[in-house]
């Protein structure tokens, strides 16, 4: 019912209502469950358990078959060299290289998960994101197609983000990379972030936006931060953009995208904030202050045209 059925699944409905006292109960407990769910869907905890749903449903490192062995093996050799060591430990202590890791994480449409790396750094995925990692003993390093927010810690091992054609070298700190086709865009909130062109480096310091587009590269300050990070929190932040600009980042995270019919809706220049799973609240908004009118068609979801 909230997606705004056809007249078809309404009387559907009705009439179900309308079959049994029961019925109307049910459904509301129902709505009332799935309210609350919704309002609490970005506290910690309920974030925990939705990353573990997904860590088990989709993240199985390939090395884990071998734990067991390899652990078996190590404690034969620790046994065999115990009388070398007992006389060389006071002389030196040899600190094993980090075991190398491997793996790949992804995000559905409409879908956020947070991931914890080796080192202890975490990213959080946004919408229809992929991220290979790839730490070794002499290089931290990550590829990103999408969006995710970096929280990178200190180590004595560089850390590289290759976002679509390049490579950003991160230092400590947080930032927000976003891969778009021919374009890519990224936030520091802290820490220090650069980015490797020819024989030179561009260097991005706190609250500002570096965007590049084929051999051309910009850096300006980012006024409103959320503009470009609040899908973290499941907000949209629009600051005067066209409205085709708009949905095209509410489709991002539907299933179902929302069109256009016409060039005048299109150009309409539009402020506010939305929430990313609340796509009638957004075409809501529309009907009231724009002159558009919003079509709902069966199967491929709402389109918006001029009145």
């Amino acid at each position: 019912m909230r997606d705004a059925p056809d007249q078809a699944a309404r009387r559907g409905f009705a009439a179900w209502i309308a079959a049994d006292a029961t019925h109307r109960a049910a459904y509301d407990q129902v709505d009332t469950a799935h309210n609350r769910v919704s309002a609490l869907a970005h506290e910690p905890a309920l974030l925990a358990l939705r990353q573990e749903a997904l860590a088990r449903a989709t993240l199985v490192p390939p090395h884990r078959r071998f734990r067991k062995r390899s652990i078996a093996a190590g404690f034969f050799l620790f046994a065999a060299a115990a009388p070398l060591a007992a006389w060389t430990i006071g002389r030196w202590l040899l600190v094993p290289a980090p075991a190398p890791f491997e793996e790949s994480f992804r995000t559905a449409i409409g879908q956020q998960a947070d991931v914890t790396l080796p080192d202890g750094s975490t990213v959080r995925l946004d919408t229809n994101s992929r991220l290979r990692v790839v730490f070794t003993g002499k290089r931290r390093e990550v590829s990103l197609d999408g969006q995710g927010w970096f929280d990178v810690k200190a180590a004595d091992r560089p850390f590289v983000i290759k976002a679509a054609d390049r490579a950003l070298s991160a230092g400590p700190g947080r930032f927000d990379i976003r891969t778009d086709p021919g374009q890519v865009r990224a936030y520091a909130a802290t820490g220090s972030l650069s980015l490797a062109s020819g024989s030179s480096s561009i260097a991005l310091g706190d609250g500002k936006l570096l965007t590049v587009r084929g051999e051309e590269a910009s850096i300006g300050r980012l006024d409103r931060p959320a503009s470009f990070t609040g899908w973290r929190d499941g907000m949209l932040l629009f600051d005067d953009v066209p409205l085709a600009a708009a949905v095209g980042e509410l489709n991002r995270y539907r299933r179902q995208p929302i069109g256009i019919a016409d060039a005048n809706a299109a150009a309409l220049r539009i402020s506010g904030s939305f929430r990313t799973a609340e796509t009638p609240a957004f075409t809501d908004a529309l009907k009231q202050g724009f002159p558009v009118r919003v079509i709902q068609k069966q199967g491929t979801g709402a389109v918006i045209a001029s009145r």
